[in-house]
């Protein structure tokens, strides 16, 4: 009950305009509210009332007991608007003037284009920021629109450099590091015509979260791939990401934490277990065992999928596979058994070139760390807050043996499985359906809204 309470004392976030019509006579009268929330709750908000011509007039704004109402005066036209959050597109309440009252409704719209919006899109600024920690670049004079500010920023280590997009609203709100999954992404995760990491930014950036998403290796502006990175080089760039922020002079440094997805989310608790400092870690599908028993699960999810039978042999033949990436540390001696395995093969006909490049694949650096790491020595350090969520028809990492798994090794750990959705979080029409990515739409509102309370509710405590 008190976890409930705290997610939802910040879940409607105001920064927006809000726009809707009242009758003034035979005339129809269309307001416009600008309203700016700070992290402290206070509001600062302007009307403007269009009646022939536009005039903006300055109102007071309040929150009223239950944190979901809203009263703003308007002295000068000796009016008020009370009014209720059904959601977070739309105000409904009433607007009184000169002691006649009509209900009105006030729908979220775009600043610049008026139109409605399912969510309050964050507005870039027309000159970028530029904050270059390897000294590269000069710092741009940056321009606000309201209390949301963008900045192009550039951070590394080593001999690796990185680049991404720092959304944030003001200085003393929750800030999350967005790390990717498996595979080379860009900072939006531009995948099968989606980008669900820029999605993920821009909703909770407009309701009072910061987002730092960047470019992996290999992708946008930041350093080209060498080859024989692991997982734990790719916990160095998020490790690299969340020292950036600790040293930038507009966050707050006691509220950064990590999103991390599929392959992310397992180094947002690497991360997590070996640095106190780290507030929240919201893991979408992270993988909770090891890379072996992870494959092993996806395989045999996968055929049950798309309704492929098979044999208790079959099922010894897929764990054989992974147990030799485990136990045969010579690399040589690892390639020479894999061959052997795909040549007999029992699950499909594996042509020479087929074979050839399955065991090239197999026995790269990242693929064999990821299938011999067990993360559970990781888990049981983490000591931040941690929400799990993982998908129905996910067949890539399983929502329950991840779920037991954290159950089992994280303090403080709250577990949602979300159904009808796949790996990329996308609500699907049926099973078969999930595994087509292409097809499935943006990540769900149901995963946005529950980050987004989460990490709300992490820093209402912190406070």
């Amino acid at each position: 009950m008190l976890m409930c309470i705290s997610f939802a004392a910040n879940a409607f976030w105001l920064s927006a305009r809000w726009e809707g019509t009242v009758q003034t006579g035979k005339i129809q009268q269309t307001l416009k509210f600008d309203i700016i929330e700070s992290c402290d709750g206070s509001l600062d908000a302007s009307i403007i009332a269009i009646n022939g011509e536009a005039t903006r007039i300055p109102c007071e704004a309040y929150r009223l007991p239950g944190y979901y109402q809203i009263e703003i005066n308007i002295p000068s036209m000796n009016a008020c608007f009370t009014g209720t959050a059904l959601n977070s597109d739309c105000i409904d309440g009433t607007f009184s003037q000169n002691g006649k009252k009509q209900p009105l409704k006030l729908l979220c719209r775009d600043y610049d284009t008026g139109e409605v919006v399912a969510y309050m899109r964050p507005q870039k600024p027309k000159t970028p920021v530029i904050i270059d920690t390897l000294g590269k670049e000069k710092i741009i004079e940056k321009e606000w629109k309201g209390n949301i500010n963008f900045q192009e920023v550039k951070f590394g280590h080593d001999d690796v450099t990185l680049a991404g997009t720092l959304y944030y609203p003001c200085g003393n709100c929750p800030v999350a590091i967005l790390v990717s999954g498996s595979g080379t992404q860009d900072r939006d995760g531009t995948m099968f015509n989606q980008q669900p990491y820029r999605d993920i930014a821009e909703y909770l950036l407009s309701r009072g979260v910061g987002v730092l998403c960047y470019d992996d290796r290999g992708a946008g502006e930041s350093s080209p791939l060498k080859g024989n990175e692991t997982t734990f080089d790719f916990a160095r760039d998020a490790q690299a990401a969340f020292d950036f922020l600790m040293n930038h002079e507009g966050i707050n440094h006691s509220r950064i934490g990590y999103i991390g997805h599929s392959e992310g989310g397992q180094i947002a608790f690497i991360n997590a277990a070996s640095d106190p400092r780290v507030a929240f870690v919201v893991s979408l599908a992270g993988p909770a065992v090891s890379g072996r028993d992870v494959m092993v699960k996806q395989n045999l999810a996968l055929l049950d999928a798309v309704g492929m039978p098979y044999t208790q042999a079959q099922v010894n033949e897929i764990e054989g596979i992974f147990d030799d990436i485990v136990n045969i540390a010579d690399t040589t001696a690892l390639r020479k058994s894999l061959r052997q395995r795909f040549a007999t093969s029992t699950l499909q006909h594996y042509t020479p070139e087929l074979i050839e490049q399955s065991v090239a694949l197999m026995t790269t650096p990242w693929y064999m760390t990821f299938v011999r790491l067990d993360p559970k020595p990781y888990l049981e350090k983490i000591n931040c807050q941690v929400l799990a969520l993982g998908g129905e028809w996910d067949f890539q990492v399983d929502a329950e043996q991840t779920f037991n798994a954290l159950k089992t090794s994280v303090k403080n750990v709250r577990c949602e499985l979300l159904p009808e959705h796949n790996h990329l979080f996308q609500k699907c029409p049926s099973r078969l359906e999930s595994l087509n990515y292409a097809t499935q739409g943006e990540i769900s509102m149901t995963t946005r809204d529950l980050i987004l309370h989460f990490i709300k509710g992490v820093y209402t405590k912190i406070q």
